[in-house]
C-alpha cells in the first residue's frame, strides 16, 4: 500500500479538530518542503514525526524526508526516536513561509527580481518600503552568501571612507561629498542586509553560524553600533535579540571582557533584546546585565555597566509603561512628519491616538539621533529596545503609501545623513589632531641641518 494512502487511513485516529490541521499540512506539499529544510535531520534518518497540538503525548503526523506521508500516530503513541517537529515550532514555521509565501506574490506584483532588489537595497538608503523588505526576504532570504557579502564589503568600505572624511583639506572637498553620501548609503545597506538575512535565516543556519569561534572576538553587527546613529544601533540590538539563545555566550563574553566601550554597549544592548524577547533567557540575561563578572576595577568601563544594571531596574519596574511611551513616541513622529497631509488623506491624523502601531514602530526606529551620546541617548535608547525586543522585522519598515506621503518631509537626503554620521564618530572617537607640518624648503634651497648644501644634494628627495 503507498504511504499516502496509509495515512489518509489513519486519519481516524486522531480528533476532528486535529483532521483539518493535518489535510492542510497533507494537500500543501511547499509548506512541508519548507519545514523540512529547516528541521535538522542526522544523516540516515529518514522520518520526522510533526505534532498537531501542545502537550504530553499529542497526537502526530508522520512525514518521510522526501516529504511523502506516512501515517497518524493518536494520542499517547510513541513516536519512537524520530525527531519531533513541535507544534509551536510548525505554528512558527508555517507563519514565516506564509510571510515568504506572501513576499513572492508581492515581488511578482510588483514586477521586481534579485537584480533589482539588490540595487534598491544598496542605493534607496532609508526609503526602502515594507513591502520592498518583503520581497527581498523571500527572493534573497535564501542566499545566506549573497547578503552577506553585501554586508561585509559595505562594512569594509565604510572603514575605509573614515580617513577620507576626517580630512581637513579643501582639495578633498568633492570626494569628501561623495564620500559622505557612500558612508550614508552603506550603512543602510548593511542595516537592510543583515536584517533580511537574519529575519530569513534558518534555526539550523543560526545554530551553525553560531558555533564559530570568532563571535566571542567580536561582533558581526559591530559597525552598525559603531556608526553610532539610533536606526542602526536598534538594528543591531535587534538582530541579537532575533538570533537569541545560541548567541547567548558570546554575548555574555564580549559584555563581561569587552575590548572597548562601544563593544560593551553593543553586548549589552544585544542581551538586553535577548531577554525582553525570549522568557526562558530573562532571569539569566538580566542577572548578568544587573551584575556583569568582572566588572569591577574596568576604570572608564564602569559606568556603562552602571548604565544596563539602571536599565534592568527600569525594565522590571515599568516594562509596559515603557513599551507604551516608545509607541507614543512613534505617534508624535508620524504626527509631526504628516502635518503637510490634507484632510481626507488616510495619512492625516488628527490625534496622536489615531496613529496605527504599523506607523509608529518604523517612525520611532527610523529617529536620527546619537544613540551613544549625550543626555537623551540612554532614555531614548531604552525605549527603543523595549519596543524592537518584541518588533517584526518588517516593523522597522514604512509601508510603501506612507513613504509616498512622507516623501518630502522627514526621509533624510544621504549626504545629510553622512554628514552627520562624521559628526557621531567624532563626538564616539574623538576627531584626530591634524598635524601641521613645516613648509618644505626648495630643492635649491639651503638645507635646514645646517650643512650649507642645497636641500636636493643633502636631504631632499
Amino acid at each position: 500500500m503507498p504511504h499516502d494512502a496509509h495515512f489518509l487511513e489513519r486519519l481516524d485516529r486522531v480528533d476532528r479538530k486535529h483532521v483539518e490541521l493535518a489535510l492542510g499540512l497533507y494537500r500543501d506539499h511547499d509548506l512541508v518542503r519548507y519545514i523540512l529544510s529547516h528541521t535538522r535531520l542526522a544523516e540516515g534518518v529518514e522520518r520526522i514525526a510533526i505534532a498537531l497540538e501542545e502537550g504530553r503525548q499529542p497526537p502526530h503526523i508522520i512525514v518521510a524526508r522526501t516529504g511523502a506521508f506516512v501515517t497518524c500516530l493518536g494520542r499517547g503513541m510513541s513516536t519512537g526516536e524520530l525527531p519531533v517537529v513541535t507544534r509551536a515550532h510548525l505554528d512558527g514555521l508555517a507563519s514565516k513561509f506564509q510571510r515568504v509565501r506572501e513576499g513572492l506574490e508581492l515581488a511578482k506584483k510588483r514586477g521586481v527580481d534579485e537584480t533589482r532588489l539588490l540595487d534598491r537595497i544598496e542605493s534607496a538608503g532609508p526609503a526602502i518600503t515594507r513591502e520592498d523588505f518583503l520581497a527581498a526576504r523571500a527572493i534573497l532570504g535564501p542566499a545566506v552568501p549573497l547578503l552577506f557579502g553585501v554586508y561585509s564589503d559595505w562594512a569594509i568600505t565604510i572603514h575605509e571612507l573614515h580617513p577620507l572624511l576626517q580630512t581637513t583639506r579643501r582639495s578633498a572637498a568633492p570626494q569628501k561629498t561623495r564620500a559622505e553620501r557612500d558612508l550614508a548609503r552603506g550603512a543602510w545597506a548593511c542595516a537592510h542586509a543583515a536584517m533580511i538575512l537574519v529575519d530569513s535565516a534558518s534555526r539550523e543556519w543560526v545554530r551553525e553560524w553560531a558555533s564559530f569561534p570568532e563571535h566571542s572576538a567580536g561582533s558581526a553587527w559591530g559597525v552598525m553600533v559603531t556608526l553610532g546613529a539610533f536606526p542602526f544601533v536598534m538594528r543591531a540590538a535587534w538582530l541579537a535579540g532575533r538570533l537569541g539563545k545560541p548567541m547567548l555566550a558570546s554575548y555574555k563574553e564580549r559584555f563581561a571582557k569587552p575590548s572597548h566601550v562601544i563593544e560593551l554597549r553593543e553586548a549589552g544592548l544585544g542581551l538586553a533584546c535577548m531577554a525582553l524577547r525570549h522568557g526562558a533567557l530573562r532571569s539569566e540575561v538580566l542577572k548578568v546585565l544587573r551584575s556583569p563578572p568582572g566588572a569591577e576595577g574596568q576604570g572608564t568601563i564602569d559606568p556603562q555597566y552602571t548604565y544596563f544594571a539602571e536599565l534592568v531596574a527600569l525594565v522590571e519596574a515599568k516594562e509596559e509603561s515603557l513599551r507604551t511611551e516608545a509607541l507614543d513616541l512613534g505617534r508624535k513622529i508620524v504626527i509631526e512628519r504628516t502635518r503637510h497631509v490634507p484632510t481626507g488623506s488616510p495619512y492625516h491624523f488628527a490625534d496622536a491616538s489615531d496613529v496605527p502601531d504599523d506607523l509608529a514602530l518604523p517612525a520611532l526606529f527610523s529617529l536620527w539621533y546619537d544613540a551613544l551620546n549625550g543626555e537623551r541617548a540612554g532614555d531614548l535608547t531604552l525605549i527603543g529596545v523595549v519596543a524592537a525586543a518584541h518588533a517584526r522585522a518588517e516593523d522597522f519598515y514604512y509601508p510603501s503609501a506612507a513613504i509616498h506621503v512622507m516623501a518630502s518631509y522627514g526621509l533624510q537626503d544621504l549626504q545629510e545623513a553622512g554628514q552627520s554620521l562624521v559628526e557621531i564618530h567624532h563626538r564616539l572617537l574623538g576627531t584626530p589632531r591634524t598635524v601641521v607640518r613645516a613648509a618644505r624648503p626648495g630643492r635649491n634651497d639651503p638645507c635646514p641641518c645646517g650643512s650649507g648644501k642645497k636641500y636636493k644634494k643633502c636631504h631632499g628627495p
